[in-house]
């Protein structure tokens, strides 16, 4: 009985990882089409404003458990920088550089990991590694329609942020639900993120088409509140 609850459980969260990954898939080109319409600064406010609320509605039971300087703390390094810095390299490169870049963040989770000795990986997993980082290195190399070294560079230094996140994300999770975990987060990203638009950014206004605002919307539900909250889970 046991040994079943272990399986359901081990294939439960194998799941949501991967269903989160697919729809982190979706992220960088829903926000490129949201930067038509927010800059970089108002759009990682705005994503995570709107879904920190309902992450709190689902998750109120255990939400002060996840109120602590630590789970804050990251989430304004792991989403309010790691998003500002995604959206400016997305706006200075292509789509396709910027999703190659962060399929990198696996790499970089086993190489911050491998630093702060939390596990060993095999030899064959580490050569597997290598030619993932060779293969995106020539890939972003090669330019391409509206990429940008600049542009590419933000992405790369919002990519090794979020491996550095998500190595110490399970020691913030341990006894709390991830759904207030992750609410607490997303409101530490939004107010880390406003001054930053407030400066950086034009004030926000009504969007020129509806494409920008759908976009937006998707970017929210499907590629903030579901995939963070999946993956914290």
């Amino acid at each position: 009985m046991i040994d079943s609850m272990k399986t359901w459980q081990s294939r439960t969260a194998i799941t949501a990882l991967a269903t989160a990954g697919a729809l982190w898939g979706l992220t960088v080109p829903l926000s490129k089409l949201s930067l038509a319409w927010l800059g970089p600064g108002w759009l990682t406010v705005a994503r995570f404003a709107v879904a920190a609320p309902l992450l709190a509605i689902l998750g109120r039971r255990r939400l002060r458990e996840a109120m602590s300087l630590g789970v804050a703390s990251a989430g304004a390094v792991g989403f309010g920088a790691v998003i500002v810095l995604q959206n400016l390299g997305i706006e200075h490169t292509s789509v396709s550089h910027a999703a190659l870049v962060v399929g990198a963040v696996p790499v970089m989770v086993a190489l911050v990991g491998a630093g702060l000795g939390a596990g060993a990986t095999r030899p064959l997993a580490w050569g597997g590694y290598a030619l993932a980082l060779v293969g995106i290195g020539l890939t972003a190399g090669s330019g391409g329609n509206g990429a940008s070294a600049t542009g590419d560079l933000l992405v790369l230094g919002s990519a090794v942020l979020t491996a550095a996140v998500i190595v110490v994300q399970p020691r913030l999770l341990a006894g709390r639900d991830p759904a207030a975990v992750t609410a607490v987060q997303f409101l530490a990203g939004a107010v880390v993120s406003l001054p930053v638009a407030m400066i950086m950014d034009p004030s926000p206004t009504a969007p020129a088409t509806l494409t920008p605002a759908l976009a937006f919307v998707a970017l929210s539900a499907v590629g903030t509140l579901l995939p963070f909250w999946l993956f914290a889970f």
